[in-house]
């Protein structure tokens, strides 16, 4: 999908997994893509340095944050999708 938008539209990736997003960058520099051509969309307070990283080199960082009438049932089923995140939040409750 990298490279075929002919109508303006951007490849947006919303993943957290660093490898694929390095894979991504990598081929959009061997094929010629511009960073302006794609974006990622990450979840507010998960890889946060990477984040950062990401906005200083150039490229579009998107934050997302859950909100409205069904944020928690949205926040459940992300945490059930990949129970690790749950061992993540609690880290981050208890950490300093």
């Amino acid at each position: 999908m990298l490279g075929h938008s002919s109508d303006g539209a951007r490849l947006v990736v919303g993943t957290h997994d660093m490898r694929l997003i390095r894979s991504i960058n990598e081929e959009a520099g061997r094929l010629g893509v511009s960073k302006s051509d794609y974006e990622f969309h990450l979840l507010y307070g998960i890889q946060a340095q990477e984040q950062l990283r990401l906005a200083r080199e150039g490229f579009r960082v998107r934050v997302l944050i859950s909100y409205g009438t069904y944020w928690f049932p949205w926040y459940v089923r992300r945490l059930a999708e990949r129970p690790a995140n749950v061992w993540f939040v609690v880290r981050k409750m208890f950490s300093s």
